[in-house]
């Protein structure tokens, strides 16, 4: 399996969920911390095994999902990755709010956002899509 996938979110059962989801698609790492996710991500990508796709919470403790997606795309641009080949962002989250998509989006660069609620409906579709599975 070629594909490495990082899924950030504070709740272990979901992560879960997510994780037997995605494993016949992609190795998952799953990271119940931002602190964690910046550690993992930064030592995937030091021994050139860099994550596709990151599959992120938006509220979590001490640290939100968009500052742990600001500080990734950080150290992609301190690393010199080519923005064609940054990791696929996708945000899993409960928000629907305006506000939250957008930075997602605009800020973030995400690449699908996906509502938990709908999670088993549309995960592997929205997927496709963004051709990530």
């Amino acid at each position: 399996m070629s594909k490495r996938f990082l899924i950030v979110d504070d709740d272990e059962r979901f992560t879960a969920l997510v994780a037997k989801k995605l494993e016949k698609y992609a190795q998952c790492v799953i990271s119940l911390r931002g602190d964690d996710a910046l550690l993992q991500f930064e030592h995937h990508l030091g021994t050139g095994a860099p994550f596709h796709a990151v599959f992120m919470d938006i509220e979590m403790p001490q640290m939100d999902g968009h500052e742990v997606v600001e500080k990734m795309r950080k150290i992609e641009r301190q690393n010199k990755i080519d923005p064609l080949k940054a990791f696929k962002l996708v945000m899993l989250t409960a928000h629907k709010d305006v506000k939250n998509v957008s930075t997602s989006f605009f800020k973030g660069g995400a690449d699908a956002y996906i509502h938990k609620e709908s999670l088993s409906e549309c995960l592997i579709e929205n997927l496709k899509k963004i051709d990530l599975v």
